[in-house]
């Protein structure tokens, strides 16, 4: 698990290298760098968009940036770039593959580590009677929420937990006894 956000960058340079080790690099490819001005990925809420086509003077380029929102407003941010220099059809499909496998990969990665993507809100988790963490949970834009939500489930579930994304910290909350609930209903004024 990492300690801080994965940067732009930083995934650019994870899916080139297990491309790299599955041996889908293109050997026509002059180069493949990540982001010049990485930014951190807090939500796994977002996008790879890209471009494959000619340079404006030669070769072909391959860009790729991620789309996302922010406060409902959408923002893009490189995460980085392929080149050959070649300029042929075949160069043109041979680059073409090198998308597909890469939108693979980075969908793979990010699905496989949906955690270190996760630096926003709030997450809620119910566990049964055996103390067993049930296989869903829910995810809230703020502490708020995810304490509204724990309330909720508090009611059918022995034990919750609601987790900070932004700190890694978790609070367990456990369900009161029957017998502690059915004595603060009877005191409870009407």
């Amino acid at each position: 698990m990492l300690k801080k956000p994965m940067t732009t960058e930083e995934l650019f340079d994870k899916i080139k290298g297990i491309l790299k080790e599955k041996n889908k690099l293109p050997e026509i490819l002059d180069y493949g760098l990540g982001a010049y001005h990485p930014v951190p990925i807090r939500t796994y809420e977002f996008d790879l968009k890209s471009n494959l086509a000619y340079g404006g003077s030669e070769g072909i380029y391959l860009d790729l940036w991620i789309e996302y929102f922010v406060d409902d407003e959408k923002h893009t941010s490189s995460i980085g770039t392929f080149k050959t220099l070649h300029e042929s059809k075949e160069a043109m499909h041979t680059m073409a593959p090198l998308l597909a496998d890469f939108i693979l990969e980075e969908k793979a990665y990010v699905n496989a580590n949906l955690d270190d993507f996760t630096w926003e809100g709030a997450d809620v988790y119910p566990f049964d009677e055996v103390g067993n963490r049930l296989k869903w949970g829910y995810s809230c834009s703020s502490m708020e929420a995810a304490l509204k939500r724990k309330d909720e489930l508090i009611e059918k579930y022995p034990q919750v937990i609601v987790r900070d994304n932004a700190t890694r910290k978790e609070k367990v909350f456990k369900q009161s006894s029957r017998k502690e609930r059915r004595g603060k209903e009877k005191h409870e004024p009407v």
